[in-house]
């Protein structure tokens, strides 16, 4: 039982995006932080876990704006 459930898993992806954005800047920081929510979203949409696909997609939403604003 060496993976961890999908939860977990998307939680640490989220919390590893969401550092990834605190603590470096540019465009590089936010395409690592995107592939890291995307990566999130895949686990959480296979798993059916509808809360953390609403907070994905909020977090990925953000990105998008502050890409284009």
């Amino acid at each position: 039982m060496s993976e961890k459930p999908p939860e977990d898993r998307v939680r640490q992806l989220l919390l590893s995006g969401d550092n990834t954005l605190k603590n470096r800047s540019g465009p590089e920081s936010v395409a690592r932080a995107r592939a890291k929510y995307e990566q999130a979203r895949e686990i959480a949409a296979e798993a059916k876990i509808d809360g953390a696909l609403r907070i994905i997609d909020a977090r990925l939403a953000d990105l998008l704006e502050g890409v284009g604003g």
